[in-house]
């Protein structure tokens, strides 16, 4: 119960960060109308038992008025089928636009605090948001559940108070393996939102590393691990799933037992009449509903746990942190002063009191091993993410990228090439820079700029060649490179760099081979001491 109330509270709070319309409404709505559902039942199984049974025991006025006029009994089956639909339907409108606004919101935190692994990113927007928006919707239906089970126990109390009892304490021998059985389903949610993660990373590594993977012939090695992290993910999915299916048909196997002993043993037949049988059967299909509802809300509070992490992320990180400062010294570019950086769900820093200048109008080169947060440092001098403590100064707000695997669109080679240009290009310096940048190696007309590309199309080389010449449409004060020119032979990487020099333009250009530049300022090298990093300049070529 102690969590059921947490699972409450965080309704509560879920329901800040949803910023869906009209939820409340939505449940009250569910609540109404499964307790109309409920009178519809009621009305149906007492009119046929009175219709069809010799005994006329039920006095009730609004059974009267049925069998006087049977010619309603059609319109309140259809009204009842109607109210099943329309609430199913509301309930699933409900978790569709929690999930299509929880996506939303997570998308502008990722975008906003960056501090965020691909991975990470991904599973919480897909996965994240879907779970949390079916907490929602289960909760609904949970409620409305539990209205169905009081207003039929009302009803059964009142006609037929002594048998009430005896099934009474069936519920209560009923509590026992629910709550087992609902902790087990927690225990194998949670390994099942682990493994989830333990998938996404090992789909992260192969996409990043798919032509190293088969270059070194280890495609057997990493689907055998992926195959690991599938079957751990499934087989934890259906242990889960096996508990909440026998929660939810626990009730109504436990009634139709009661009932057979009852009549069998006890001679109780006598005193189990149509209409009590047929209410206290939906009861307890009710209470199958509510015991399956109840584990799922327990499995699903994982995911609302997940996503009140994120949420804390907030107060973690100050974007006040990282400024535009145009009173700068005139020679720097960037300047980090105490500068430390962690990425969501790391306990250990990546940068820690950092102390940097990345100078003005010059080119420098960032180098380290894989994993010492090249990519990383870009992201901080951009503003991607924001440093936890300590600052990031820039005397520009006006960047551009590169990276070694380019975002190319699927459309005209003219968008493109503007894409994100707020200065329009004209069609003849496109083609001019087309044409020196040999991006298709032969004369192009203006027919080209209207022709369709798109990552299938084009080599990796050709989109590097597009990034850089939007890259400079752009006029960008910094451009960033990250392993840019790892698709290019050495005359086009030759051609690109000679274009760029020419240009009063800082450039930070992480790489794994400084030696493919023949001409730099400055070589920044990330050092790795007792799991600390560090920066070492060295002279120029």
């Amino acid at each position: 119960m102690k969590k059921f109330f947490k699972s409450l509270k965080d309704l509560i709070e879920l329901s800040r960060l949803t910023k869906t319309k009209n939820k409340k409404i939505r449940i009250i709505m569910t609540a109404l109308l499964s307790n109309f559902i409920v009178l519809c039942d009621i009305i149906v199984i007492t009119t046929l038992t009175s219709i069809f049974s010799d005994d006329n025991y039920i006095d009730n006025f609004l059974v009267d008025i049925f069998v006087e006029n049977l010619i309603y009994l059609p319109i309140v089956v259809l009204l009842r089928f109607s109210s099943i639909y329309f609430e199913k339907m509301n309930v699933i409108k409900l978790k569709i636009d929690i999930e299509e606004n929880l996506r939303g919101h997570l998308m502008t935190e990722i975008f906003d605090k960056g501090n965020y692994s691909p991975a990470d990113a991904y599973f919480y927007v897909n996965t994240i948001s879907n779970q949390v928006a079916s907490f929602y919707g289960t909760f609904a239906t949970f409620l409305g559940s539990a209205l169905q089970i009081f207003a039929y126990s009302i009803y059964l109390l009142l006609t037929n108070t002594e048998t009430v009892f005896v099934f009474l304490i069936g519920i209560i021998i009923l509590l026992l393996p629910t709550l087992y059985l609902t902790k087990l389903g927690r225990k194998y949610s949670h390994k099942t939102y682990l493994y989830g993660q333990d998938i996404s990373l090992e789909i992260e590594k192969a996409l990043d590393n798919l032509y190293l993977i088969k270059i070194i012939n280890y495609v057997d090695v990493e689907m055998k691990k992926f195959k690991k992290s599938l079957e751990n993910f499934y087989s934890s999915s259906l242990n889960n799933l096996r508990f909440g299916t026998i929660n939810a048909i626990i009730p109504n196997f436990l009634t139709i037992f009661i009932i057979s002993i009852l009549v069998v043993f006890f001679n109780f037949a006598s005193k189990l009449t149509l209409d009590f049988i047929g209410i206290l059967l939906r009861l307890f299909q009710a209470l199958g509903v509510f015991n399956s509802n109840f584990h799922l809300l327990n499995a699903y509070h994982i995911y609302t746990e997940k996503l009140f992490q994120i949420e804390s992320n907030k107060v973690k990180i100050s974007k006040g942190n990282y400024y535009y400062n145009e009173n700068i010294d005139k020679n720097i570019a960037v300047k980090f002063t105490n500068m430390s950086f962690r990425y969501f769900n790391q306990d250990k820093s990546l940068f820690e009191n950092i102390d940097l200048v990345i100078k003005r109008d010059k080119h420098t080169i960032l180098t380290g091993p894989n994993g010492s947060g090249k990519s990383t440092l870009l992201a901080l001098t951009s503003g991607i993410v924001y440093p936890h403590t300590g600052t990031v100064e820039v005397f520009t707000k006006s960047f551009s990228y590169v990276s070694a695997t380019p975002m190319v669109l699927n459309s005209t080679l003219r968008d493109n090439l503007v894409y994100g240009i707020s200065e329009k290009a004209t069609d003849d310096q496109l083609l001019e820079l087309i044409t020196e940048f040999n991006l298709f190696g032969e004369k192009v007309d203006k027919q080209t700029l209207d022709q369709l590309v798109s990552n299938k199309k084009l080599s990796t080389g050709q989109m590097q060649k597009i990034s850089f010449i939007r890259a400079i449409l752009s006029k960008a004060d910094i451009l960033l490179l990250d392993e840019s020119t790892s698709n290019l032979d050495v005359p086009s990487k030759k051609l690109i760099f000679n274009n760029l020099s020419s240009r009063k333009l800082t450039i930070i250009n992480a790489t794994h081979d400084p030696e493919e530049f023949l001409h730099y300022d400055e070589h920044l090298k990330i050092v790795i001491e007792n799991e600390k990093r560090k920066f070492l300049i060295t002279s120029s070529k």
